[in-house]
């Protein structure tokens, strides 16, 4: 695709490779906040990991203790929605890659982009596919970390878009 590069005509790319590490790490510190906010309220700390391993079997969300199939299917599942949700992310901004932007307008644009995926997820998708999570952390005492775990994926998946993008050009991966 032809477009104008700061006065330039050029070709760009997706920046792919932002997408999917921004969207792994910042899944990874997401899961993180949620699964220590869990342990300390007694909920057990996999609980976050058995909520979205109910998507395949309801049960799993009452799970206590460790249970290596639930974990091991909420990890893979909450890993593989990180990533897609990164590179949304990344797709749907090439204009901030382009504009010459600095970092801070990437770590905004990616907060809101959580906050976004919380809100879609929460009302929309969740209770149609895993209502057993929707109900867990729609809670009045959960919805705030639920809030602050989103943010902090955002944050992550923008510092880590913005580090690779320079003025003068949008990523090539």
């Amino acid at each position: 695709m032809q477009v104008l590069l700061n006065g330039r005509v050029g070709r760009t790319s997706v920046p792919v490779g932002p997408g999917v590490v921004g969207g792994l790490i910042g899944g990874i510190a997401m899961a993180m906040i949620m699964m220590v906010v869990t342990a300390t309220k007694g909920m057990g700390f996999f609980k976050p990991l058995y909520l979205i391993a109910a998507t395949f079997h309801q049960s799993w969300a009452m799970q206590s203790g460790f249970a290596l199939g639930p974990v091991l299917v909420g990890a893979m599942l909450h890993m593989m929605l990180s990533i897609m949700f990164g590179l949304v992310f990344v797709v749907a901004l090439p204009m901030v890659a382009r504009s010459g932007t600095g970092a801070s307008i990437w770590i905004i644009a990616g907060m809101v982009w959580g906050v976004i995926v919380l809100a879609v997820n929460q009302y929309i998708v969740l209770p149609i596919v895993n209502p057993a999570m929707a109900t867990a952390t729609g809670m009045s005492d959960m919805i705030f970390w639920w809030v602050v775990a989103h943010l902090m994926f955002g944050l992550v998946l923008g510092a880590i878009a913005a580090k690779s993008v320079t003025a003068d050009r949008p990523v090539t991966i």
